[in-house]
């Protein structure tokens, strides 16, 4: 029979070799949705499309970094003191911030169904590029501490001191866990509240001046892929949290070797699924992608004119009440009002009419 110091690493470099492989070809796939034209104005899939992007860069960091140091024998991490030092600082900094993604993304699903019309303004591309550029900025000079604190000691790349070590996890803890996920369950929380309030609420300029069922139908298609890859995240991140803060307060600790190689196997378990989170996001998003088969973006630009102002004369012309409600208006101008629709509307929030 097999041992556990047989088996951990033949499972190990399985699983980080079908992590890497799907999770570079599902992100790509990701990126090559996302940043596709008709996408490219909405800020949620802006940040989404961000988040990919590093998903992609630290799973491939990360991964290949494990295989050269723990399989292949690269052992440049413990010999020199520049590259000890980058990799403490990328393997903190860029999950940090591929988590604060999809925070902002759960964030302008929360303000862009928010009743309040200053709230619902800062769902625009414009404002979501430079929140992006504050935040990365922050994480990243906030990360710079791990650049001093990490050096190589007695052949092994780690801080100076158990302050120092308590201080990596609080900080990785707290801004790579706390903070996104626990922001991600609030304003996730609190957009399922709008969504429910949207239902009966009307902001009209007349009876006529609803917000459209495919608005409603996209921030609900939107809220339900943004949740859902934040909740597969959380769970992910939080599994590797609790093993990691496990892992640093029992590391001064005597233990036995059958203990050290569960606990070993416990957290390449840990690290695997941990890395994960990082390689599926195309595959949840797919999962919860509501798609129109055979669908032509070309052919719908050229008729879609026409479709919809045959949609809008047969809607008044066969229904006697509401023909009977656009003739007492016939002195009036109705347009439909919404900031982040550049086809069919007036680019301006009802509330700014006023």
């Amino acid at each position: 029979m097999a041992s556990l110091a047989t088996i951990i690493p033949i499972f190990s470099i399985t699983s980080y070799f079908v992590i890497l492989i799907f999770g570079t070809v599902g992100n790509i796939l990701n990126l090559t949705t996302l940043l596709s034209k008709d996408f490219r104005t909405k800020p949620c899939l802006f940040y989404m499309t961000c988040a990919s992007s590093l998903d992609l860069f630290f799973s491939n960091f990360g991964i290949i970094l494990r295989f050269s140091t723990e399989h292949f024998g690269n052992n440049s991490s413990l010999i020199n003191r520049g590259v000890c030092k980058a990799r403490a600082y990328f393997l903190v900094c860029l999950p940090a911030m591929a988590s604060t993604c999809i925070l902002l993304a759960t964030f302008d699903r929360c303000i862009s169904t928010s009743a309040n019309a200053r709230w619902q303004q800062l769902s625009s591309i414009w404002f979501a590029k430079r929140l992006f550029i504050i935040t990365m900025l922050f994480l990243l000079t906030s990360s710079v501490f791990h650049l001093i604190i990490f050096d190589i000691r007695n052949g092994v790349c780690a801080p100076s001191s158990s302050f120092e070590t308590i201080l990596v996890a609080v900080y990785g803890n707290i801004f790579a866990f706390l903070i996104p996920n626990g922001g991600v369950l609030f304003f996730g929380s609190y957009t399922w509240i709008n969504l429910r309030q949207l239902r009966s609420r009307v902001d009209p300029v007349c009876v006529l001046n609803t917000q459209s069922r495919s608005a409603r139908r996209m921030d609900r298609q939107l809220f339900r892929l943004t949740f859902a890859h934040a909740l597969f995240s959380t769970v992910l991140t939080l599994q590797r949290g609790f093993t990691y803060t496990y892992t640093v307060i029992t590391s001064s600790a005597q233990k036995s070797v059958e203990r050290q190689q569960i606990e070993y196997l416990i957290l390449q378990i840990s690290v695997i699924l941990y890395y994960m989170n990082f390689g599926v996001a195309f595959y949840v998003n797919y999962a919860f992608r509501r798609a129109v088969k055979n669908f032509d973006q070309q052919i719908w630009h050229e008729d879609r004119t026409r479709i919809v102002s045959d949609a809008i004369y047969f809607k008044f012309t066969q229904n006697k009440q509401l023909k009977r409600a656009l003739l007492t208006y016939r002195h009036c101008l109705f347009v439909e009002a919404a900031a982040n629709d550049c086809i069919w509307v007036v680019m301006v929030y009802v509330r700014q009419i006023h």
